[in-house]
């Protein structure tokens, strides 16, 4: 097979020779730059805000992701929940999957594992789950070559704001630079991996965590700071100063103002005989009116979990067992979906990507999953396998590898296998000897005056080791009556004896053994 084919692009042309070189490179100025003192968090207002979302939807996402920038630095509740969606994902362990059992499709599927076990691989499933929060997330492949195949070299996170959608179909992501730094340029195939998480039907200018929590950002940060101001009002107990109005002078009521004043941060004061100072509850001055700050705060936070996280129980406040496990399986659909988007877009991005550029292209490629664990699921699975494949089910062992997420042993690795039948306890090929051993009844330990059969034992004659009952000669048939003469009638039937209560003899050794070998010669 030819290892090194002409790579043509998704549009036939032939891929540039540049696969190792950075095509979007921060500068220190341009479109492009790596730092920036843009803020639009600060003094955020109602009307400002809807201003930064209509201008994302008319395409002008700058403004909108420098908020979930600023959000998500600033908004520690969202910031929490925002990276336990992340982290739910980015810590399973991938899995790759061959398409077949051919030596082809598994040497296949070992190349890509190759690049799953390498260190940055968690890396880039964190900058890929960016896109949670801003609508898309951008990674730069730079390919080596100097190896025997082509093999990612690093996968460089690029800053969303480095791009635009297509204003015609508003599904393209295109990259800008300062030859073109309205419309930008398409992005050069096999060279990006672009992420964008489907939470919602539509543009994915439109999509994104921060959209939902841009609005109760804004409302918490009304309550915290009304709620700051209410806190330094009646934080402090309220200091009462009372002085003579009859002999008070203005010097002296100044004094008494001053002193108040600076109670309030310096906790000492100096005042004449004639004045005192009085501390009253400044909570019950304020009337219980900072719940109020705190219940809308609160409640913004809960709305927050519920948009990312999907539940509040495991969250927030949380309540009783089943019902936080009720939550906890509504957050574990929403991690199944979110890990197999990402696998999908790594499987159309990287995966297929390094195959086409070292094996051209195949009919069947492997295929790289995030498996969510589920223990329950696993067992059933195995059970299932376990009561089929008897019965004729064929499965591929790649996977039901895959699926109970167990390696590929190596060719020298000690392997656990089924167990060895035992030989048969009369050695190999020979069938067990009937009677060969009494049963255990045979041993038990009887009263012989208790057992009629028992007591005529010894008059039977030994023959080896078992006693045998000596045979009859065969009598000879009895002559049939002449003729003319009557049968004689059969004698009276024999009364049956009174039950008695006499439990019934139970045979003796001797005759269980006779029995035993006159079935055998029989």
């Amino acid at each position: 097979m030819n290892r090194n084919p002409r790579l043509l692009g998704p549009d036939g042309r032939p891929l540039p020779r540049r696969l190792g070189a950075e095509a979007a490179r921060p500068a220190a100025a341009g479109v492009r730059q790596a730092w920036t003192a843009e803020t639009v968090a600060f003094g955020l207002t109602p009307d400002r805000l809807a201003a930064v979302l209509r201008a994302a939807d008319a395409g002008e996402s700058r403004d909108f992701l420098t908020l979930a920038e600023e959000i998500e630095e600033r908004y520690a509740h969202y910031a929490s929940v925002l990276g336990t969606r992340r982290r739910a994902v980015s810590g399973l362990e991938p899995a790759v999957e061959p398409a077949s059992d051919a030596d082809e499709d598994l040497r296949l599927a070992e190349a890509v594992r190759e690049i799953v076990r390498r260190n940055d691989f968690a890396a880039l499933l964190d900058d890929l789950l960016d896109g949670l929060g801003k609508g898309w997330a951008a990674v730069e492949i730079l390919w080596n070559r100097e190896g025997p195949a082509w093999t990612p070299d690093r996968f460089l996170w690029r800053d969303p704001r480095h791009f635009r959608w297509d204003r015609e179909d508003g599904q393209t992501l295109r990259l800008l630079d300062d030859r073109s730094p309205d419309e930008g340029n398409p992005l050069e195939p096999f060279k990006w991996i672009v992420h964008r998480p489907r939470l919602k039907s539509g543009l994915p200018a439109r999509g994104g965590l921060a959209r939902i929590a841009a609005w109760a950002y804004l409302v918490s940060a009304y309550a915290i700071t009304d709620w700051t101001a209410f806190v330094e009002v009646f934080g402090h107990p309220l200091r009462l100063g009372r002085y003579n109005a009859e002999s008070a002078r203005d010097e002296d009521i100044r004094t008494l103002v001053s002193a108040l004043a600076n109670l309030g941060t310096d906790a000492a004061a100096a005042i004449p005989d004639s004045m005192r100072i009085e501390f009253q509850d400044g909570a019950r001055s304020g009337g219980g009116g900072g719940a109020v700050f705190q219940n809308l705060a609160a409640y913004m936070d809960r709305q927050v979990s519920k948009a990312v996280l999907g539940q509040t129980m495991t969250a927030d406040d949380g309540s009783s067992r089943a019902q936080a496990e009720v939550h906890d399986r509504v957050r574990g659909d929403i991690r199944r979906a979110d890990a197999r988007q990402l696998a999908e877009t790594l499987n159309r991005d990287l995966v297929r990507p390094f195959v086409e550029l070292n094996w051209g292209r195949q009919e069947r490629y492997p295929r790289l999953a995030l498996p969510v664990p589920d223990p329950a699921g696993r067992a059933a699975f195995a059970a299932a396998v376990r009561d089929l494949v008897p019965l004729g089910l064929r499965l591929p062992a790649a996977a039901v590898r895959a699926r109970l997420e167990l390696p590929e042993p190596e060719e020298d690795a000690e392997v656990l296998g089924p167990p060895r039948p035992a030989p048969p306890p009369n050695g190999p090929g020979r069938p067990p000897r009937r009677n060969a051993e009494p049963p255990p009844a045979l041993h038990r330990e009887e009263d012989p005056d208790a057992d009629p059969w028992r007591r005529s034992g010894p008059d039977l004659p030994k023959t080896g080791s078992a006693t045998r009952p000596r045979s009859s000669p065969r009598a000879s048939p009895r002559p049939a009556p002449p003729s003319g003469t009557s049968t004689p009638s059969m004698p009276p039937a024999i009364p049956s004896p009174e039950p008695s209560n006499r439990p019934p003899a139970t045979p003796s050794p001797a005759a269980f053994t006779a029995r035993g070998i006159g079935d055998a010669d029989a």
